[in-house]
Order: C-alpha cells, then structure tokens, then sequence
C-alpha cells in the first residue's frame, strides 16, 4: 500500500489535498503574483509535455519515453527556489524543473530524440539557469556524488552556488547515494539533496527497498538535517528548498525528501500491472495541479476560464516543440551517436563507425532514425 503525507506528523504542508491553505505559511513566502502563477504555468506545461511524449512514443516517433503524471509539484517548487547562479542537476523525468529553469521544449525533446545534450555557451559565465547542470546519465545514483564533486570545485574557486541533485527513491539503494552524501557532508559542501520519494523502484515497492520510517531519518548519519515535505504541494515543496539551499550556501548540506506518487507506469516501456489501483485513485484525489488551481482560484489569481486557455496553449506550445524537434533530428546523420564521446577514438569505435555507415549505405539513413 502506497504511504501518506498526513500519516506524518513531521511532513511539511501548506496547501491541502482539498486546496485549503495556512494564509500565513503563504505570506511568509514573499512569492509574487507573477512567480505564483508562473510555478502552475509550469506545471502545466509539464504535463502537456509529458501527453505530448508519451503520444509520439505510442505512434513510433521515440523509442522511449519516461512518465511524470502527478509528480509536477516536486519538479516545479525546487526548482522555483533556486538562483539562476545555482546548479540543479535532474532526473530524466523531471519536465518541470527543466521548464522552470527556462530550458526550451524543443531542447528537452531532442535530448529523447538523439540521446545526448548540447550547451549553446561557450563558458559557465555564459549559462543560462537551464544550462547550469550535467549531462542526463543512464546508470542511476551516479549524478549524487558527480554533484558533490561539482559543488566542491566550485567551493575551492569560491564561487557562492549552490547544486540540487535530483534521486529516486530506487537511487537511493545504489552506493553512488551514501558516497555522494558522505563525501558533502565530510567536506560541508552546498549541495542539496532532492529525494523525489513516488514510491516505486520501477516495480519495487519502497517497503521493500528501506527499513527506515523516512528517507529524510538518513541524513544524520552524514551529519545534516533532512526534511520530510508533502510532494504534492507546491508551495511547500518550494519553502522547504529554499531553506535548504539557504543552509547549504553557509555549507550545511540537506536531504530534502519529497514523498509523492508516480501515477503514471515508470516508462513508456513498464507494463505498470504491479500496482493496485486504489493506489492510484487516492493519490489522483490528492493531484497536485487541482489542488494549486483551488488555492489560485481562492486567492483570486486565476479562474476556470484562465486555467482553461493555459491549458490549450500549452499543449500548442508542446505540439510545435515536437514538430521542430522531429525536424531537426531529421537532418541528423547516424553516425553522430559517436561523437562527442572520445577525443581520440579507439580502434574499435572507428571500426563501430564504418560498420554503421556501410549499413546505412545498403539500407538507407531512414532505416536509423533517432
């Protein structure tokens, strides 16, 4: 059976599953208008996006394609509370973040489309906020102590940043987390832990992967606090990295553990017949874009008709993005998948090369899309 934040005593909340909401926690956020209605924006455009991906995976247009249905305020609050000087390091399904930190839709696509990333800057001083970040990578957990060694360079040239790194429940069975939390906290690096809790390891079940009450109870044993926060609530979400990264800046490290739902299969490649639905139908009860658009609603910020015509525009914005990416991934030669890799390519990469070209020969570029 899937957990609750209000079986918590110590989980934090501001917005309600109903979309009540403590006035005076929100006052004390000092968000404006604009970056209150800017966050369900985000959200919004997450999950067009994530429609928009998942439909192109169906019709043969990705081979793959990971799922974020009901996980929006987890992406979105952490990474409204960062400066654009900081870095945030995501998972792959984090549509959200990257979305808040600016990154364009098309980029996001290509990266499903060709499998490797492109930085329009020529220096870190250069960056934009969504180019302040590493390489996606497949093997899970290794972006945790990547992060850590990231941050410390960074401490060692003085520079006042701070790095959020993003871990699944599941990465954090992987060595790569207590490596990556040991060595920030031995060296009081500023670095932000997120731990996006959904409560799936693919088809593990999260009482199967820890024998703990909460991932946040982990972070005394690297000598620094952790926070158990409703991940569904975007606001709260948002206070408590703030704070988090408030610590880490004066070189306090934090686990911030998110506990949330993912509601959707792990990708477009899980059966997802693991689960019950009752999971599934409680946790849309508690979605956390319906229970913005109360308190928004509430606070006279935005209305039916409003979330309306943010919707349609979206999912436009997100039908063009796929039409552009497509596009460019058309004009894109095969062999590319080898670049960007070695310096000097070894013997046998050359070989990999010639092999796939005279493929390509015999069968023709379409044969080999992205």
């Amino acid at each position: 059976m899937a957990r609750f934040p209000e079986e918590y005593d110590d989980c934090e909340r501001i917005l309600a599953p109903d979309g009540s909401y403590d006035a005076e926690a929100v006052a004390a956020l000092d968000l404006t208008d604009e970056e209150l209605r800017g966050m369900y924006g985000s959200m919004i455009q997450a999950r067009a996006l994530e429609e928009r991906g998942l439909t192109l995976q169906r019709q043969g247009e990705f081979h793959f394609w990971m799922e974020c249905r009901g996980l929006e305020a987890s992406h979105v609050g952490p990474a409204a509370a960062l400066s654009d000087r900081d870095w945030m390091n995501t998972e792959w399904r984090q549509y959200g973040a990257q979305i808040q930190r600016g990154r364009p839709l098309e980029d996001i696509l290509l990266f499903w489309l060709r499998g490797y990333e492109e930085w329009a800057a020529d220096s870190i001083a250069e960056m934009e906020p969504y180019e302040r970040r590493m390489p996606h990578i497949v093997a899970v957990g290794t972006q945790l102590p990547q992060t850590a060694g990231l941050m410390w360079g960074r401490k060692l040239q003085g520079k006042d940043e701070v790095g959020l790194v993003s871990v699944g429940d599941g990465g954090a069975s992987k060595g790569d987390f207590h490596a990556g939390l040991n060595f920030a906290g031995a060296l009081e690096l500023p670095v932000v832990f997120l731990l996006l809790n959904n409560q799936w390891a693919i088809s593990t079940p999260v009482e199967r992967q820890t024998a703990a009450d909460t991932y946040a109870d982990r972070a005394a044993g690297y000598g620094f606090e952790g926070t158990l926060v409703d991940g569904n609530d975007v606001l709260a979400t948002y206070r408590a990295t703030k704070r988090a990264v408030e610590a880490a800046r004066a070189g306090e490290p934090h686990l911030l553990e998110v506990l949330t739902y993912r509601r959707g299969a792990h990708s477009s490649s899980d059966a997802d017949d693991y689960r019950e639905n009752v999971d599934i139908e409680a946790w849309r009860e508690r979605d956390p874009i319906d229970r913005y658009e109360t308190f928004l609603e509430d606070r006279g910020l935005l209305g039916p008709d409003d979330f309306e015509s943010i919707r349609e525009a979206a999912e436009e914005r997100a039908r063009e993005a796929a039409e552009s990416a497509l596009e460019i991934a058309e004009t894109q030669s095969p062999e590319e998948v080898f670049d960007e890799v070695f310096a000097n390519p070894p013997d046998y990469v050359d070989d990999q090369r010639e092999e796939l070209l005279d493929l390509v020969d015999r069968h023709g570029e379409a044969a080999f899309r992205w």
